[in-house]
């Protein structure tokens, strides 16, 4: 039996860790926090958006750049540096942006997100998960026709591919979900996806891996840091750690972008990744609170209703390599949140749970699936904001490559 051990503990780590497990691979779990999805995983927005896997870089965003870089929208900011590094990924989105290469890179996605929809049915199938999760569907507020025109190819992709989304005018959103009276800004039209869904990620990835130990015999290693990656003629051999004995195996998986110091320069592609930072906190929900998850596109905030709480996500910080994090923006996004649906969620005088994370997200949104130089490694990173939705997606696309060449 082949020996894996998966790198990174997150939602792509854990799905690649069960894909593999269930292929008769014998797979030991490695993270360096104290358990599963303790790192971007642990607070991310909450939905699994199978309609709306759309790449970062569009035509819009390309329009809209100006505004952004001189600091018009409170949603993104961007802090031009000096990095080469930096330069070359910019300049790599930037191309990934025109409309052509936005639209392939969204059905990719969209193929990545769809093969998660039905993996998932699988492992609640074969695992009693709790993890807050419903097929509560996600509604797309758009403030003006300017604004759902600026994605019009991107939704004529979606019906092509056979995506279930109804056009709603706010009155026919509102019969759906109440909570869309409490709106105070125009809505000129919704886009209402009803087989999207939402779940906590951290308790889904928590769930697994107890699943995966009992039924599979997953081994795990946790508050371990990796410091290099063993290998002989070429072929993998194992991981030597900073504080553990070595642990030998004939397969690596790096799940996680704070590992790619790990890899070779030429596994590293120069360029192919750069953080995303973005914000989240989840609050006590209030009897209005939505059952339906929503993007408010104004604001640039999705809000996903989980169990008795919501949580709340948005801000896409980019330049900053070493992330940390800003109460300024936070306060920003907090505000903009009441703003938008404060009569949803508890915000007096309560902990709001607030999180920062950075998204190592690659120039065209596609996460980097790949085998490394050296035979027996391969990468299963570069997400993004997307890491949820597409987890057993990519981790599918994974295996697939790992059997190819086993059986090669």
């Amino acid at each position: 039996m082949k020996r894996v051990v998966v790198v990174g503990a997150g939602v792509v780590g854990v799905a690649s860790a069960y894909l593999l497990c269930r292929a008769g691979y014998a797979v030991t779990l490695v993270d360096r926090n104290h358990g599963p999805a303790e790192g971007t995983s642990r607070a991310n927005g909450a939905q699994l958006s199978y309609a709306y896997g759309d790449a970062l870089g569009s035509p819009s965003l390309l329009r809209h750049l100006p505004e952004i870089l001189m600091g018009r929208d409170p949603a993104y900011r961007i802090r031009l540096q000096t990095d080469p590094e930096f330069l070359i990924w910019g300049l790599r989105f930037l191309a990934e942006s025109l409309p052509g290469r936005s639209l392939a890179n969204t059905r990719h996605l969209l193929d990545l997100a769809s093969a998660t929809r039905q993996l998932l049915e699988g492992v609640l199938a074969e695992f009693d998960l709790s993890f807050d999760y419903q097929v509560s569907g996600k509604m797309i507020l758009y403030p003006t026709a300017q604004a759902f025109e600026s994605g019009a190819n991107a939704h004529r992709l979606k019906r092509s591919m056979g995506i279930r989304q109804e056009l709603l005018d706010r009155g026919q959103a509102t019969a759906i979900e109440p909570a869309l009276a409490l709106y105070p800004d125009p809505i000129d039209r919704v886009m209402y996806s009803p087989d999207d869904a939402a779940g906590r990620p951290d308790r889904f990835c928590a769930a697994l891996v107890d699943g995966l130990v009992q039924h599979y015999g997953l081994q795990t290693v946790f508050d371990q840091e990796v410091r290099s990656i063993r290998s002989h003629k070429g072929q993998v051999t194992g991981l030597s750690f900073a504080a553990r004995e070595p642990l030998d195996c004939d397969l690596v998986v790096i799940t996680t972008g704070s590992s790619t110091d790990l890899l070779s320069f030429a596994d590293r592609r120069f360029g192919a990744i750069w953080p995303v930072q973005g914000y989240s906190m989840t609050a006590v929900a209030l009897p209005a609170a939505m059952q339906v998850s929503i993007t408010d596109l104004k604001r640039k905030i999705v809000f996903a209703r989980l169990g008795d709480e919501v949580r709340i996500a948005g801000l896409a910080d980019i330049g900053a390599k070493r992330f940390r994090f800003s109460r300024d923006r936070f306060d920003l996004f907090q505000s903009a949140s009441i703003e938008a649906f404060g009569g949803t969620f508890e915000h007096q005088g309560s902990d709001l749970g607030a999180w920062s994370g950075a998204r190592p997200c690659t120039p065209s949104s596609r996460p980097i699936i790949q085998p490394g130089r050296v035979k027996g490694l391969y990468l299963n990173l570069g997400h993004g904001t997307l890491g949820w939705t597409l987890c057993l997606g990519s981790a599918q696309h994974l295996l697939e490559l790992v059997a190819g060449d086993e059986s090669g």
